[in-house]
């Protein structure tokens, strides 16, 4: 009889938690049909979710990539990085209740990017407790705080990037009071010293800071960047490596500095391709004027506009 009585109770058990949980899935679909009716959704210059489907076990986002930000050949060598963006991203505001909601019903998050160019797809598969994980770490953080995470994680998935014929930019990283670059340059190319050249690399940097800011979506969106850094008190870090003699200078650009390039102190200062203009005028000075004789150049330019 108490065993009669033990299974009994087993079985009423097992079926509250089947109802709880198919309430819980329930509650899902309904959340993702009503997402999927809002499809497409555009994402700006960086692309639009198609569509959102929920098969029971799980959660399907599909994506349109714009392949000039973010190329999907590159994604697919990206996917921690890829993850992390999708976490942070998922956990602010309203999708913090979908994420809840994979979590509690313990289903899979699948996302699939289609590039628009070139017709190429990436996959990701998030599982629950990736998503816990994430909410746990994001779900605190100030809007500020990820957006800077976002912009990132985002450079990140694209590295290496060829900068010019001789800098790549090789790595990131984020710290409680700056976000790191890392640059190498091809020094055998250049034929200087980098050490000489800091203060005129750091006047370039804010200049090019300046002009990223001009027109359009990114522009609107290197602002919000910029404001974050300084809301959270985070400047920015140069470092750049000669590969030939392995020599490592390093600048700083303070969140005082982002500050004057926010109200438009470099406005004035010459855009990315006027220093193309200028680089391509030295190479061809080169031919006949030795090393020295650029130093000064450089120096006079420098000192005419810093």
């Amino acid at each position: 009889m108490k065993s009669l009585f033990k299974s009994l109770m087993l079985i009423m058990f097992a079926s509250v938690l089947l109802i709880s949980c198919d309430e819980k899935k329930q509650e899902l679909k309904e959340m993702v049909e009503k997402l999927n009716n809002e499809c497409p959704v555009p994402l700006g210059d960086f692309g639009s979710i198609n569509s959102v489907q929920f098969d029971g076990e799980k959660v399907e986002m599909k994506f349109t990539s714009n392949e000039i930000y973010a190329p999907v050949s590159s994604l697919s060598n990206h996917q921690q990085e890829v993850k992390e963006m999708l976490g942070v991203s998922l956990s602010k505001n309203d999708d913090t209740k979908l994420v809840e909601k994979i979590i509690a019903t313990g289903v899979t998050f699948h996302t699939i990017f289609v590039g628009n160019q070139t017709g190429q797809r990436a996959e990701f598969t998030m599982t629950a407790d990736e998503f816990s994980d994430a909410l746990e770490k994001y779900s605190n953080m100030s809007d500020q705080q990820k957006l800077i995470v976002i912009m990132y994680v985002g450079s990140k998935i694209k590295l290496p990037i060829v900068i010019d014929d001789i800098t790549k930019l090789v790595g990131l990283s984020l710290t409680s009071d700056a976000l790191k670059y890392k640059y190498e340059v091809n020094d055998s190319e250049t034929g200087q010293n980098l050490e000489n050249s800091v203060s005129f690399m750091k006047y370039i940097t804010l200049s090019q800071m300046a002009n990223s800011l001009k027109g359009g979506m990114m522009g609107d969106r290197n602002r919000q960047f910029y404001q974050a850094l300084i809301d959270c008190n985070q400047g920015a870090e140069y470092e750049y490596h000669e590969l030939q003699t392995g020599k490592r200078v390093t600048f700083r650009i303070s969140t005082d500095e982002i500050k004057e390039v926010l109200q438009g102190k470099w406005d004035s200062q010459m855009s990315s391709k006027d220093w193309e203009n200028i680089g391509n005028a030295l190479d061809e000075f080169a031919d006949d004027y030795d090393d020295d004789f650029i130093e000064e150049v450089i120096d006079s330019v420098f000192d005419d506009s810093y």
